[in-house]
């Protein structure tokens, strides 16, 4: 029997407009701290704050996007977040303040909340539906891409053209996007909610119950990414080695990228299990070898294990919390999952700075690993077995 076909016209023009979202919020975490102390006299403290009123945005907000997702027509909710993005980005190009960088990061993050739910919700509704897990996954390598150009592409436009064009940049691709995210409308029952949202705003209407299980291994996932996200370059900085930090990260993608088709096959033929085992071993690994070496040399080993290991998960985690759900909460599973991973991020961001500075960087990564055992150990004794069933109950 054929195959049906998972590379549409859909996917590939939703994941490609997911991709230009992610790679701005790249591309700003690497240069907006650069502009902001070079241009506007400001402080590191002001830099950190630019990132945190980002993360602010997207986790109040990501409590809400799924219920306005499922709740009213996905086209209308697509068009009206992707005009938001391109009208945050062009007014990045009329704000010279602190408090207009602030105010911006934070609608921004509110922004990215609502684009990163409707887009995958969107994809769940277009795969074919024997293909949803192995598609979910695959839909992960357009923002693993956005890693790979992002950063590279944002401080190659600071340094040769300055901020201005770089404001300019954002503004166009944002459009470009705004523009191929909606080209195609589709059929009109299909991004139509199926059933009537109850009314109020009790915790049912703000998160899936079903999904709580993944949200909860996302909580693992996030805590320990992001002290490789935020030591990294702080590390090879005090190595004498900062221009290494842009080779881990490109190193770490490329093996998320090259390994997605081969992952997302197993994961569709094999079951999650076959990837999540291996994929936090790998991932503990990579943590393990960041422990034990000061060598920038053996730090850019341990960047393929942590990407392999990560992306392996990461994504397996997120279709499992979508399946878990009836497709008419697409959206509000969708968000669960990604609520989780904000918070987790922006906790293990806190958490994780204060024990390297008490601990040093290497014991934090030996922490991190031990995490990863939990999470290893939940999965195998509670979660696994429990919610196995549950999911394969949910028609996709």
């Amino acid at each position: 029997m054929k195959q049906e076909k998972l590379w549409s016209f859909d996917f590939i023009n939703y994941g490609m407009s997911s991709s230009v979202y992610y790679m701005t919020q790249y591309i700003l975490v690497t240069a907006l701290p650069i502009i902001i102390i070079s241009e506007l006299n400001g402080t590191a403290i002001d830099a950190g704050l630019a990132m945190a009123y980002f993360q602010v945005g997207t986790i109040i907000f990501r409590a809400f996007a799924g219920r306005l997702v499922d709740s009213f027509d996905k086209r209308i909710i697509l068009f009206f977040s992707t005009l938001l993005f391109f009208a945050i980005m062009t007014a990045f190009n009329f704000v010279s303040s602190m408090d207009g960088i602030f105010l911006l990061r934070g609608i921004h993050g509110a922004a990215f909340a609502l684009v990163t739910t409707i887009l995958p919700t969107l994809i769940v509704l277009v795969l074919p539906k024997g293909r949803k897990g192995e598609g979910i996954n695959m839909f992960a390598i357009f923002s693993n891409v956005a890693m790979v150009l992002g950063p590279a592409l944002g401080l190659f436009i600071l340094q040769e053209f300055g901020s201005h064009n770089l404001y300019i940049m954002l503004t166009v691709i944002t459009l470009l996007a705004l523009v191929q995210a909606n080209l195609k409308l589709l059929p009109a029952e299909l991004p139509k909610p199926h059933v009537k949202m109850k009314k109020g705003w009790g915790i049912n209407q703000l998160i899936e119950p079903r999904s709580l299980p993944w949200a909860v291994m996302a909580l693992f996932m996030g805590f320990t990414y992001s002290s490789v996200l935020v030591f990294i370059p702080i590390e090879l900085n005090s190595l004498g080695a900062s221009s290494w930090a842009s080779l881990f990260f490109a190193l770490f993608a490329v093996m998320i990228i090259i390994s997605r088709p081969i992952v997302s096959k197993l994961y569709e033929s094999k079951g999650p299990a076959f990837i999540i085992y291996p994929g936090l071993t790998i991932f503990c690994l990579g943590l393990v070898l960041l422990g034990v070496t000061n060598n920038p040399i053996l730090i850019m080993v341990a960047a393929p294990l942590v990407g392999l290991g990560y992306g392996a998960v990461q994504p397996a985690f997120q279709a499992l919390a979508v399946q878990a759900a009836p497709i008419e909460r697409a959206g509000m599973a969708t968000a669960t999952y990604f609520l989780a991973f904000d918070i987790s991020i922006g906790l293990g961001s806190v958490l994780m700075s204060y024990a390297a500075n008490s601990m040093g960087f290497l014991d934090t990564y030996k922490v991190n690993a031990l995490i990863v055992v939990g999470a290893f150990l939940l999965y195998h004794l509670v979660i696994k077995d429990t919610y196995r069933q549950k999911v394969e109950e949910i028609p996709l």
